[in-house]
């Protein structure tokens, strides 16, 4: 809660759905759109979170390398690349979320000393960080399941 009486919201990495392609520049104004039957969409998002990328995402990824005769559509080493960088990306994020928490624990122990009790705001950070943890076990469990 801050001084008025507003509850805050912690802050700390956000999940993410899923990586986009790369971005170009004007932008890509041709579009195809796939159907599947409910098994094969499962089929694609399964192989799109594998990959780190949104459905869309992987399709276009899949399309082009198919096009363009890779040995493996489903992850050409551009595909392998991205995903190491979205995976990059939130460790990096969950680092500085880690930061900030252990920053204001450190704050909560000098109120302590300072003052002998305990702040009240130290329930925040505490929510804080089992949101981290639960962010880094997610970002590990992304992991595991790709070098399996």
């Amino acid at each position: 809660m801050d001084g008025q009486g507003h509850e805050q919201r912690a802050s700390g990495p956000r999940p993410r759905a899923g990586r986009v392609r790369r971005h170009v520049f004007p932008g890509r104004n041709r579009r195809i759109n796939p159907s599947f039957t409910p098994a094969e969409y499962a089929e694609v998002v399964a192989a799109a979170e594998r990959a780190g990328f949104t459905p869309t995402g992987f399709c276009a990824q899949a399309a082009l390398a198919a096009a363009r005769g890779e040995t493996s559509p489903t992850a050409p080493a551009s595909l392998e690349l991205e995903a190491l960088s979205v995976l990059q990306s939130e460790l990096f994020d969950a680092r500085s979320a880690v930061n900030r928490v252990g920053g204001n624990l450190n704050q909560a122990v000098t109120a302590l000393h300072r003052t002998g009790e305990v702040p009240v705001w130290l329930s925040t950070v505490v929510a804080m960080c089992a949101r981290t943890v639960a962010v880094l076990d997610e970002v590990i469990s992304r992991v595991h399941r790709r070098v399996r």
